[in-house]
């Protein structure tokens, strides 16, 4: 369609075919639409790079993992507990049976279980001879006559008392004849003829369990030791008839 003409104050003003403005007016449009797109794609380019390692600035964070601290191994939700007895060592040659309350130091295995100092160690309470403490203690009964005891003692004199405290627990049982081994059932010193050892005082430190074994009136007792601050729990267990 050919221009149209119009008089203005004597001026004559040509005015665009009506194909030309349309094609103006697509044009318009399609630069608008190429402008928002841009604009997209930086903003998704901007929270790409947000969520790389270093962030949207580039610097590196440096933070790392947060540590979290230990559990207290011997008390959940506030509760202490004892090991169920499928947890007791040795469960798999023995199969232990919880005794609910009733003791198991007595007989001729039982009376084991008191030696080298691990009665006065499993004492409920002890005041006027030592650190203020409770004690929390479970016995369990095995296969071939078998016994087994874990007692549990928060110090409230701190860590420092329950370290000092399982070191005394260690030197009785060099003392009584035991020797630190493996843990293994068949790990048990011959006799006597090993002179008792030296006790380093870091031994107290070590993380998780000790074990100790030896021949007592003809009984193999082994004895399993684990200190977290100011708790130390202590299981004794005396083999069965082979």
């Amino acid at each position: 369609m050919a221009e149209a003409e119009e008089l203005l104050d004597g001026v004559v003003v040509r005015l665009p075919a009506a194909e030309e403005i349309r094609r103006r007016g697509q044009r318009r449009r399609a630069r608008r639409r190429a402008g928002a797109a841009t604009l997209c794609a930086a903003a998704l380019l901007t929270g790409a790079w947000a969520l790389l390692p270093g962030g949207a600035d580039g610097s590196q964070d440096r933070r790392g993992p947060v540590a979290t601290a230990p559990e207290n191994p011997f008390r959940k939700n506030g509760v202490v507990q004892n090991l169920p007895a499928r947890d007791v060592p040795l469960d798999d040659i023995w199969h232990w049976k919880q005794t609910d309350g009733e003791p198991v130091a007595s007989g001729a295995r039982g009376d084991v279980l008191n030696r080298a100092g691990l009665a006065e160690f499993c004492m409920t309470t002890m005041t006027g001879k030592g650190p203020d403490r409770a004690a929390y203690t479970s016995g369990y009964r095995g296969a071939r006559g078998a016994v087994a005891r874990q007692c549990v003692v928060d110090y409230s004199a701190g860590a420092g008392v329950a370290r000092d405290e399982l070191l005394a627990v260690f030197t009785r049982l060099e003392t009584e004849g035991l020797r630190r081994v493996s843990g293994e059932p068949a790990d048990v010193p011959g006799g006597p003829d090993r002179a008792p050892e030296d006790i380093p005082e870091e031994l107290a430190d070590q993380q998780g369990t000790l074990a100790w074994a030896g021949k007592v009136e003809g009984h193999t007792l082994r004895v399993f030791t684990q200190r977290w601050k100011s708790w130390v729990s202590v299981v004794e267990i005396v083999d069965g008839a082979s």
